[in-house]
């Protein structure tokens, strides 16, 4: 699950449904020797992906007599994916290489699939998830990734989360001229679905690198 309590509250019920920990599903890219393993999993096109089939599955025999409504579901799940699956490939295959800046690791498995490479400091986006201030010489570097000739091609910013150190990066990356997307870690307002959802994001991006 997404939280550590949730196999707890699991174990502590005492019951005997199946628990699908989607961490554990096939695909995902381990945490670094050292690292932390980056939770936002439902920004891994594939990984859902294979947690509708899977689920599909399990559902299927716990309960024999709907498999087949299960499976037909599914299918008509994961066919949508293949839109925002469709333009990831394309941004990939156009601007794969190319440098961006997070705010957070959120969107990370996404840009990751699309080819881009995260120039951000690692410990300025730990800071921002940690609700914590990076130190000034991280501030610094992360600020230089917005001006000169090497300059990244966007910023991806977490919409939820805002404080003073992801202000200033934003501005940095508005006096820089860089285009910045901005992401969420939940579902914002006026959106219920899922494909919907990253559908936007990823037109959001791929609007984002194709600015001159």
């Amino acid at each position: 699950g997404y939280d550590d309590f949730v196999g707890k509250l699991v174990a502590d019920a005492g019951s005997n449904a199946k628990l699908i920990d989607v961490a554990e599903l096939p695909g995902l890219k381990p945490a670094a020797s050292g690292g932390e393993f980056n939770e936002h999993v439902w920004y891994s096109l594939p990984t859902v992906r294979k947690l509708a089939t899977t689920l599909a599955t399990d559902l299927g025999a716990a309960d024999p007599s709907g498999a087949a409504t299960y499976t037909a579901n599914a299918a008509a799940f994961t066919g949508k994916l293949d839109a925002p699956q469709a333009k990831v490939d394309a941004i990939k295959a156009k601007h794969g290489g190319k440098r961006v800046a997070i705010t957070e690791p959120v969107p990370l498995y996404l840009l990751e699939a699309a080819g881009l490479q995260n120039a951000t400091p690692e410990a300025f986006a730990e800071a921002v998830e940690q609700d914590t201030d990076p130190p000034a010489a991280v501030l610094d570097e992360t600020l230089q990734l917005f001006t000169g000739a090497d300059k990244v091609r966007a910023l991806v910013a977490n919409a939820q989360t805002e404080n003073a150190s992801t202000k200033q990066v934003e501005q940095a990356a508005t006096a820089g001229g860089v285009a910045i997307v901005r992401m969420t870690e939940t579902m914002p307002a006026g959106v219920n679905d899922y494909v919907e959802w990253m559908q936007r994001q990823v037109d959001e991006l791929s609007a984002a690198l194709d600015r001159p």
